[in-house]
């Protein structure tokens, strides 16, 4: 069985809100927002794209909620 985890990621990471390419890796199908676990990110890192997903999904660059 594959495994979906991704490599955990080191070093600083800045999550742009306008960079849509990037935080849509980052979202499922369904529009939300992947777990830590599938990510590999650390719980700053999380914080950090929630938040600039969250603001790219308020400014209409990303959807709320995908088919």
């Amino acid at each position: 069985m594959a495994s979906n985890k991704r490599k955990p990621v080191t070093g600083t990471i800045y999550f742009d809100y306008k960079d849509v390419k990037n935080l849509q890796r980052y979202v499922n199908q369904f529009g939300q927002i992947e777990t830590r676990k599938r990510t590999g990110l650390t719980e700053m890192q999380q914080r950090r794209l929630a938040k600039a997903i969250k603001r790219s999904r308020h400014i209409a660059l990303l959807p709320f909620v995908s088919r």
